[in-house]
């Protein structure tokens, strides 16, 4: 429901949530009255007023439902509606769709209709309501369609029309229906002229203004107070209860808070009717004479802990010595205890020394997750389940740590596997850090001695070579140890290895560095090269700012790079290849094969429809029969290289950042996820096993006959068995 954002109106419903005490003798409703209510999936429900009319009962499936289908609805409820719901009902039967039926039936039973009870006779539905019903419900998807009919027979204008404009219209639905522009011309007609002298010139004077969202809210909360309409049958409860505040009190008030006023004394609840007087007195409001209460007056209310701002308004002294000041209670608390609910009337209710709750101090909350909790002597002791232990000692998150599979507390606290994984308490072998201090690594490469590395940092990029038995760095440019300085002085993005050297794409164009000598810059015709492939003759790339496929001699220096597919807008893109075709992904999920020198080119696989985003291939590798890549959406995908059987080889990855392929066919595909783990699949399908987690940051990947490598944003190259 739309309600004025007012300070007084919040301090109301506070009031409210609390409750008041002294208050179970009203009559909160009709005794024996149904009201429609909502269940927590969401279906409209009915609850039932008990026998002295003092609370709702709780909310349950709807009474006596009808029998199933569309035959049912047509045959035995919808002659029973009112004629401004009877449109509704014969759309519904007409769809000769049973289940929408039987939702219909069962919302329209909640209400009290159509069996569900006595059927609430003559009560009125506005037009946001029967609206909704009739013009829009079953034009509208199936789910949608239940919520619909939930709303519209809860009678409830406010909340018929927020779900037309919120969940009907903001999804393309029911554009032509429009009950709002009625909702003055219905409060005049239909729930002003119910209302006693007071109200009534109110209600009649907010009408006339015509202003829709002050009707529409008036009207919600009139069929919150079970008034004009009402839903559930019998006559409304009774405002004898709340006279004094209707007479003495809304009159007094400026438009909005009266109508707000209003609707509290109408609601005939006192516990209603006494929370907003008591915001209202605090306010400065209605200070004068009685009120909900029937009180009196009570002398100074600024100073007395008795009537503290108001009459009746009791400063606690619940382990508290209270006092009033300027009509505002404060509590200086005994040592131990706390007003933590800021709730003055109750005192100090809080026992810092047992309460689990505020254990020490006021939200110090003891946990009880994976274990049981208690607060002695004002410090949280807890006792942990089986296998789990409170590894970080903070009373907030309990026995957070599972000790059989926490790689950083394998089978004890502090316990830390060094990236190998946990499996029953055990930790498997960890990684060895080979390398540190490279930041920030973009591709790995490996050859029989030694893992190739190149990437950027904000002064000067890296390439270097790092022995993988020893870890000792060079830099390929040099030979000499990098120290505290880059390698290079550039920005690198991609390596390809041959025989003839290492082929670098960065900042600079392609370079190669051979394993001896000076390095050569290749081609430096097209800017931003970025992933590069070789056969140690020739040497592949492409752009990341300019569209294409190129091309140049392996062995030449300061040569213009021939584009060789005809594609200059298809921009960056994975590559791979091996000995006759290349391969080359494009943003829109594309897969193209073509040879070497750019004939033949063919698509070989379409954005894969797995999911409805970032499917585009972001990481792509080759073996001798398939294809494999990653998505930034967490698939692992394979792919025969004749286009056929794409194979779904893991999913639910949590950001892929790099693929490598065992060469043989019985091998497995790695990858690393920047979240931390290290982890392989069966070429073949099959589990996905971890093999190091603890990796954050983790960036490029490569493998050999024994081992996989890795790096992470920070600058570490590691490895582990495979």
């Amino acid at each position: 429901m739309r309600r004025p954002s007012l300070a007084l109106c919040l301090v109301v419903v506070s009031a409210l949530a609390y409750g008041v005490p002294g208050c179970g003798d009203d009559q909160l409703c009709a005794p024996g009255a149904v009201s429609a209510c909502f269940l927590p999936d969401g279906a409209l429900g009915a609850q039932r007023c008990n026998e002295d009319g003092t609370a709702l009962g709780a909310c349950g499936s709807a009474p006596g439902a009808l029998g199933s289908g569309c035959g049912h609805l047509s045959e035995a409820c919808c002659p029973s509606l009112p004629d401004e719901l009877r449109a509704s009902c014969d759309a519904a039967a007409a769809q000769a769709d049973d289940a929408a039926c039987d939702d219909y039936a069962g919302s329209a039973s909640a209400a009290g209709f159509c069996g569900g009870g006595a059927a609430p006779d003559g009560v009125p539905y506005g037009p946001g309501c029967a609206g909704l019903l009739n013009d829009c419900c079953a034009s509208l998807p199936a789910q949608l369609g239940s919520a619909c009919h939930a709303t519209g027979f809860r009678g409830n204008e406010g909340l018929c029309q927020s779900f037309l404009e919120r969940d009907a219209r903001a999804n393309g639905f029911c554009e032509g229906a429009d009950p709002a522009a009625e909702s003055c011309s219905y409060l005049a007609e239909q729930c002003c002229p119910s209302l006693p002298g007071g109200p009534r010139e109110r209600c009649e004077d907010l009408a006339a203004e015509a202003d829709t969202d002050l009707c529409l809210d008036y009207l919600s909360g009139a069929a919150d107070a079970g008034r004009c309409p009402t839903l559930g049958g019998g006559e409304p409860p009774a405002a004898a209860a709340c006279d004094a505040l209707l007479e003495t009190c809304c009159g007094t008030l400026e438009p909005t808070l009266a109508y707000e006023c209003d609707l509290s004394a109408l609601s005939g609840s006192r516990a209603r009717c006494d929370a907003f007087e008591s915001a209202a007195r605090a306010a400065g409001l209605c200070l004068g004479g009685g009120g909900g209460g029937g009180g009196g007056g009570c002398g100074d209310t600024s100073s007395d802990v008795d009537n503290c701002g108001f009459c009746g308004n009791v400063c606690g002294d619940q382990h508290a010595v209270p006092s009033c000041a300027a009509g505002a209670c404060s509590l200086a608390c005994d040592l131990g205890f706390g007003d933590c609910d800021r709730d003055a009337a109750n005192g100090c209710e809080v026992d810092f020394e047992s309460d689990a709750g505020n254990c020490g101090g006021c939200g110090e909350s003891c946990s009880d997750s994976n274990g049981s909790a208690a607060c002695e002597a004002g410090a949280c002791v807890v006792a942990c389940d089986a296998g789990f232990a409170d590894c970080d000692g903070a009373p907030s998150t309990g026995c957070e740590v599972e000790l059989a599979s926490d790689p950083f507390h394998c089978g004890a606290c502090g316990n830390d596997c060094s990236g190998g994984a946990c499996e029953d308490g055990t930790c498997g072998p960890g990684a060895l850090q080979l390398a540190s201090g490279l930041a920030v690594p973009s591709a790995l490469a490996v050859d029989a001695a030694a893992v190739y590395v190149v990437g950027f940092r904000p002064a000067g990029g890296i390439a270097v070579r790092v022995d993988k038995a020893s870890g000792a760095t060079t830099c390929l440019a040099t030979g000499a140890a990098p120290g505290a300085a880059a390698c290079g002085g550039e920005r690198f993005e991609g390596i390809a290895l041959t025989g003839a050297g290492a082929f670098v794409t960065g900042s600079s164009g392609v370079l190669r560095f051979p394993p001896s000598g000076a390095a050569a810059t290749v081609t430096a015709s097209v800017p931003d090269p970025w992933a590069v492939v070789s056969d140690g003759a020739a040497v592949w790339f492409t752009s990341l700012s300019q569209g294409g496929l190129y091309r140049a001699e392996a062995l030449f220096a300061g040569q213009v790079a021939a584009e060789i597919t005809g594609a200059t807008g298809e921009a960056g893109g994975a590559l791979a290849a091996d000995a006759d075709h290349l391969y080359w992904t494009w943003a829109d999920g594309a897969v193209m094969k073509l040879r070497k020198d750019g004939s033949e080119p063919r698509q070989i696989a379409s954005a894969q429809l797995f999911e409805s985003t970032n499917l585009t291939p972001q990481y792509l590798a080759a073996d001798a029969t398939h294809l494999f890549w990653s998505t930034p959406s967490g698939y692992l995908f394979r792919l025969d290289k004749d286009g056929a059987g794409l194979v779904a080889l893991a999913d639910g990855q949590p950001g892929p950042a790099g693929i490598a392929v065992d060469p043989e066919d019985a091998g497995a595909l790695y990858w690393v996820n920047r979240v931390g783990s290290v982890r392989k699949v069966p070429k073949g399908g099959g589990d996905v096993d971890t093999l190091a987690v603890g990796q954050l940051g983790a960036i490029a990947i490569a493998v050999d006959e024994a081992f996989v490598y890795w790096a992470t944003q920070a600058g570490d190259l590691r490895r582990i068995a495979k």
